[in-house]
């Protein structure tokens, strides 16, 4: 199993530090420029499903592999991340297929409330450690850092990344329609 994590891990890390950057140019992109504002709505109107059910299949295909085929177990609030993480595959994938855009908007309360818990969870691993950020694990420990990469990558920070696009998307589709 070390080997799949030496392999696994970098690979995902570097996708997720990649991913950020891209995200935060396009977010720069997208509230000064007029003309990739109006590309970016035309694009998620015509591919919102298909890109929903890319991100929530991906994340979940992440967070199998670090517990399925590297060995890691699920703690508490890793757990609590896939119930509000892996519905959306399904949600997504069934909308896209009955071309159900009103889906949307369970998708991003879905990765709204599941961002926080990551973005909780990382909190933890990044060492804010108080009366407030303890987690009484049942199994695997929420503190236990299994990898850290880059100084900030985790792998509930990974969960936060896709939480946080998911939402990001919706939200944003949600408004161009408004």
């Amino acid at each position: 199993m070390i080997f799949l994590q030496s392999n696994i891990t970098p690979v995902f890390a570097f996708l997720t530090l990649v991913s950020n950057v891209v995200f935060v140019l396009c977010a720069v992109a997208f509230f000064v420029s007029k003309d990739f504002k109006t590309w970016v709505k035309n694009f998620l109107n015509e591919n919102i499903l298909s890109l929903l059910f890319g991100f929530s299949f991906v994340a979940m295909a992440g967070s199998l592999s670090y517990s399925q085929i590297v060995g890691f177990p699920p703690c508490e609030l890793c757990w609590i991340q896939r119930i509000f993480m892996y519905p959306q595959v399904l949600i997504a994938f069934i909308a896209a297929y009955m071309k159900d855009k009103s889906a949307v908007v369970y998708m991003v309360s879905l990765s709204v409330i599941g961002a926080a818990v990551a973005f909780f969870h990382s909190m933890i691993h990044w060492g804010f450690n108080s009366s407030l950020l303890k987690c009484s694990a049942v199994g695997a420990p929420c503190a236990k850092v299994y990898i850290l990469e880059y100084g900030y990558i985790t792998l509930p920070f990974m969960a936060f990344t896709s939480f946080v696009y998911l939402a990001a998307l919706g939200i944003v589709y949600l408004k161009s329609k408004n």
